[in-house]
């Protein structure tokens, strides 16, 4: 099993797009569908692109919630302040604001502090025409999205590795924070999608120190490059320079915007130039993959 993961430094550069025609494109060259999943937990929209039939559902259970029973507190205004999240006000606990940590039941007493499980979000199992999909919504404002994504990803591998020679296509989150560490820990590739602009080569710096620091291999594709050429060269330059090789360009097509509306990979559709690009840029990335 192999394990690819496609990120961004911010939203909006086709990322998404990108991770449902690889999982499509996998299912066409090697004629084994992949395992997919979508590590976006708060705001998850692969589904609408990868279609399929829910199998399962179950509930998330995130970290728990604090209660308190101000009647068994000795000490308010020490309890109040052992949050640093802020989360206890009047000894009434926000439940937005819990992460769980369970600091106020260290300070202000088992007795007076109960720590009670809560319903997080929930994970989907889909069949869909281009493999086996997971995916999850968590609840808005709760906590728990790095642990929400490492089940997804330990139920993703538990399929690919009765699947000898499979591949694990993730659909990372954009930046770097919890959740994109928490679906690049362990992978064998990352695919950097960035576009021509000033931001990319900040974007780009952030996501390449990060893999550096975990030791990815990382790739990049550059999307939307005949939009500006120059700042298109710029990025380049800088992949150069930072030995991040570039896997491929993807000039301007609206092919992608009519594929999410019709619900599908922008593959799926009868666009000759743009499908062959695609095809060559992900050949050249499972050549990567599997030689690592």
């Amino acid at each position: 099993m192999k394990q690819m993961v496609i990120i961004s430094g911010k939203g909006g550069t086709g990322k998404t797009s990108l991770a449902a025609c690889f999982a499509a494109l996998e299912n066409t060259i090697d004629g084994r569908a992949p395992v997919i999943v979508d590590c976006d937990v708060d705001s998850p929209n692969l589904h609408l692109l990868l279609g399929g039939e829910i199998k399962e559902k179950e509930v998330f259970r995130g970290p728990p919630l604090a209660q308190i029973d101000r009647s068994k507190v000795n000490d308010p205004e020490k309890c109040a302040q052992s949050c640093v999240f802020g989360a206890i006000s009047g000894l009434e606990v926000d439940p937005l604001k819990c992460v769980g940590c369970a600091v106020c039941r260290l300070v202000c007493g088992e007795e007076a502090v109960r720590m009670e499980e809560r319903n997080s979000g929930t994970i989907f199992e889909r069949e869909t025409p281009w493999g086996r999909f997971f995916h999850a919504e968590l609840l808005p404002g709760y906590p728990g999205s790095g642990g929400l994504i490492t089940i997804l990803r330990a139920k993703g591998e538990e399929v690919a590795i009765r699947r000898p020679g499979s591949v694990l296509i993730l659909d990372g989150s954009p930046g770097i924070g919890c959740q994109v560490i928490a679906s690049l820990a362990g992978c064998d590739l990352a695919v950097i999608v960035s576009e021509p602009g000033k931001g990319a080569l900040h974007d780009l710096e952030r996501i390449r120190q990060l893999l550096d620091f975990f030791g990815i291999t990382g790739r990049v594709v550059i999307n939307r490059s005949d939009l500006d050429r120059s700042l298109t060269r710029e990025v380049e330059r800088y992949c150069l320079d930072n030995e991040l090789p570039v896997a491929g360009k993807i000039p301007f097509d609206p092919a992608f915007a009519e594929a999410a509306l019709s619900g599908k990979p922008a593959v799926a559709l009868d666009n000759r130039s743009l499908n062959r690009n695609l095809e060559d840029i992900y050949q050249r990335l499972r050549k990567t993959l599997h030689g690592l």
